[in-house]
């Protein structure tokens, strides 16, 4: 996985990856560990662990951490597939159909195959250019997308054995402890040349950098796509009947769809948290993560608000409109099916490092939306700046 090598960028915290190698005389593979926790090794680190042990049978975890604390430490991967047959030409070919597949969404320099250096494949999707962020909910989602295409694409060799917490995976560049192979990347000709071409190809080490990695929309939305509908098909198995079976009709009014107008001056007078963001990015022209993703929850629910939100990153030096554009629609697109995309209460704010620090607005209950009907649920909302961002345009009267 390729991340920034440059300490002001975001991604570049997630360097850090748990170690393991191929003991001999046990013949077996053991992670390195100090006393009863993981060990941790800066990919920047790992050349020299490999020449350490002869780079014979190296492994690195598949995730890469942000913390040497593995309790603490956030998830960051590429969308991963392990193609494992007990006939090495049916791993071959059905990598090659994966390959062919996943080719028309993902750019070629972030579509990444190996051998492994006995019979099986590893394909990596760069999450650079997936607009994958980092959380420790990726082995899910990477399983139910792997599950996804091995139902469409009638692929049997996929592995979803891969699909954990703590996933080791063969280290690129480093030889197989029993066939003396490389786990090397396989460039598209002689992965669709012949399985003896490719065995020929890895009987050496190789180069094996990849190269630096840019945002990719088509990508990203094809990524997104699958979150979408891993989030709807959660949301299915939720039974809301008991609290509507006791309420009654009663508890039911009608949603009415009305158009709001974003208003920015009550907003910038009663939320100094978004004036305190507006200062920073005018006087650093950056903006952290959070800070993105707050401003983005409260700034997204019509084109005025969303022009407003453009100009204030628009400041930033690493300003990308592609990337903004797909940031901004998928969290529109997560509100629209009711799987995520709320915006930030002032709590989430404080505790993220994003909010006023002191909120003294008053809380309201929760309402629930079903089709075109909302019902006022028990549960208390906490108080968000959206309040202040927008109205409803009155309807004249007739």
């Amino acid at each position: 996985m390729k991340i920034p090598n440059d300490s002001t960028k975001y991604l570049s915290s997630w360097k850090f990856v748990e170690t393991a190698r191929y003991i001999p005389a046990l013949s077996k593979v053991i992670r390195d560990k100090d006393g009863e926790n993981p060990r941790f090794t800066s990919i920047y680190d790992m050349e020299a662990y490999c020449k350490k042990y002869n780079n014979v049978g190296i492994y690195t975890s598949i995730w890469h951490y942000n913390s040497l604390n593995i309790n603490e430490a956030i998830r960051l991967g590429s969308l991963y597939f392990d193609l494992d047959n007990s006939d090495p030409d049916k791993s071959w070919e059905e990598c090659k159909i994966l390959y062919l597949y996943l080719q028309k969404y993902i750019p070629e320099k972030s579509l990444l195959i190996y051998f492994t250096g006995k019979k099986g494949f590893h394909i990596e999707c760069e999450p650079i250019a997936l607009g994958i962020n980092p959380s420790n909910a990726l082995p899910n989602i990477f399983r139910y997308i792997a599950s996804k295409i091995k139902s469409n694409l009638n692929i049997e060799s996929i592995d979803f054995s891969v699909y954990d917490a703590r996933r080791m995976w063969r280290y690129p560049g480093s030889k197989h402890q029993q066939t003396g192979l490389y786990k090397n990347l396989i460039p598209k000709n002689i992965l669709f040349s012949s399985l003896d071409d490719i065995k020929l190809y890895c009987k050496t080490k190789l180069n094996n950098l990849v190269g630096e990695q840019t945002f990719d929309l088509r990508a990203n939305e094809w990524f997104r796509d699958f979150t979408y509908d891993m989030e709807i098909n959660k949301q299915r198995s939720k039974d809301f009947l008991a609290y509507f079976n006791e309420k009654g009709s009663s508890a039911f009014k009608t949603l009415k769809t009305t158009e709001k107008i974003f208003t920015e001056k009550e907003l910038l007078e009663n939320c100094p948290a978004i004036n305190r963001h507006i200062e920073n990015v005018k006087r650093t022209h950056e903006l952290d993560h959070e800070s993105r993703l707050f401003l983005c929850s409260i700034l997204s629910y019509n084109e005025d608000a969303i022009k407003f939100l453009y100009d204030i990153l628009s400041l930033c030096d690493d300003f990308n409109y592609e990337k903004s554009a797909s940031h901004i629609n998928d969290w529109i697109k997560r509100r629209q099916l009711g799987i995520g995309g709320r915006p930030y209460t002032c709590e989430r704010a404080n505790s993220a490092g994003v909010g006023c620090g002191d909120c003294h607005l008053e809380k309201k209950k929760k309402w629930i939306i079903i089709g075109d009907k909302f019902v006022e649920g028990t549960e208390v909302s906490n108080p968000s700046p959206i309040r202040f961002a927008y109205k409803n345009r009155k309807e004249n009267n007739k």
